[in-house]
């Protein structure tokens, strides 16, 4: 019942952040900077939503993937789904709609991950990219 209820919720959310009326010529100075470190696919994958929906409302959303999150930007991993989309799928839209998804370097390093490891587009972040874009003007940060 709590799941039917959560996955309305953000379904809701999406249409309504997609239905906002942004144009597309003009280019946008708001930001969304989405932190993603839990291996739940309900928290990451509302996350990765959440992202593309801001991404389709005009604001320029970037994704940093950490933690128990890494896995879910790279290729060999098998992704359960969220919404019906894989986290992979998610990364892919996004990215093709001009946002960003970095992985923390820290948990590249430790993880042996390559480039070839990762989803195509996928960047490598150090914490002074982070930083920089937490305290970008008018940014705005969720964490899941």
């Amino acid at each position: 019942m709590y799941l039917k209820i959560f996955y309305t919720g953000i379904i809701a959310f999406a249409l309504a952040v997609s239905s906002l009326n942004a144009n597309p010529n003009q280019v946008s100075t708001k930001k969304i900077v989405v932190t993603i470190t839990s291996s739940s696919i309900n928290q990451s994958g509302f996350g990765l939503a959440v992202a593309n929906a801001m991404q389709d409302a005009g604001i320029s959303s970037t994704v940093f993937v950490a933690g128990d999150a890494v896995k879910y930007a790279l290729n060999n991993n098998t992704n359960p789904k969220f919404a019906g989309f894989t986290p992979k799928e998610l990364i892919q839209a996004l990215i093709k709609k001009g946002g960003k998804v970095m992985i923390c370097e820290g948990f590249v390093k430790l993880g042996g991950i390559k480039k070839t490891d990762m989803v195509q587009g996928v960047q490598v972040a150090t914490p002074g990219d982070l930083a920089g874009a937490l305290y970008a003007p008018n940014s705005k940060a969720m964490t899941f």
